[in-house]
């Protein structure tokens, strides 16, 4: 299993950090989770297409975890043809405006795109990844997902509730060992929030993301805290995880 990070950001891109994008790589297989960049010209850059992607999971519907999915639905619609990603919306009414937007720049939405509304639960499994849905409380419909493959339990936190986010949602969905990876936001909140859930249930790698400027001082006092106890990174743009 392997995560390269597209964009580290949080809500507006930052120099040499663009908005929230991961692409994950299982086997012969990828799927991104949130796309608030253009995932395409990223994917090229890697000598890949599309066509190579076979699922895409929104967290929520904002903007910096959404962006990216006009100009991919977009270059599917008439370029990458054979592209068949399944792509799953927290909000199915975003399908509306999509369809408008790609009928202004092209042909339209083709038809044979595959949409799905994330529901709590058992979401997707494709026989390599399975992927489980859990809401948080950062909007009405926003989710973080659970992913295991090859044997490797890996949490996206998505976007949290600020003030008590990591206690409120982090720690809920964390409720036993297990986890190889947790990567998690800390854009609405100190990130000293997270020491109690960590040293409760600690992953075996701990990941930094979608962070900002107001809050990095605090994310390396949180890095320095837990090590050497628990290895930790802070994510940024071109970052890559090998589980």
């Amino acid at each position: 299993m392997k995560l390269t990070f597209f964009g580290s950001s949080h809500g507006v891109p930052e120099p040499n950090r663009r908005c929230s994008c991961i692409l994950l790589e299982v086997s012969d297989k990828k799927y991104l989770i949130d796309v608030g960049t253009d995932p395409v010209p990223l994917l090229i850059d890697k000598g890949l297409t599309p066509c190579d992607v076979s699922a895409v999971f929104i967290t929520h519907v904002h903007g910096d975890h959404t962006n990216g999915l006009v100009p991919f639905a977009d270059i599917c619609s008439w370029r990458f043809k054979d592209a068949d990603p399944l792509i799953f919306l927290p909000e199915i009414e975003m399908l509306d405006a999509l369809k408008g937007w790609v009928k202004l720049t092209c042909e339209g939405l083709r038809e044979t795109l595959r949409f799905k509304e994330v529901k709590e639960g058992l979401l997707y499994d494709d026989g390599t990844i399975r992927v489980t849905a859990a809401a948080t409380q950062h909007r009405d419909r926003a989710y973080a997902y659970l992913i295991e493959a090859e044997g490797k339990r890996v949490l996206f936190t998505g976007d949290m509730r600020g003030g008590d986010g990591p206690i409120a949602d982090y720690a809920r969905f964390v409720t036993e060992d297990g986890l190889d990876l947790a990567v998690a936001e800390c854009a609405h909140f100190d990130a000293t929030l997270y020491l109690e859930p960590l040293k409760k249930h600690p992953p075996k790698l701990f990941c930094i993301n979608h962070y900002s400027r107001r809050w990095l001082e605090s994310c390396c006092k949180l890095l320095k805290e837990i090590a050497p106890d628990i290895p930790a990174l802070l994510a940024t743009d071109g970052l890559e995880i090998n589980l």
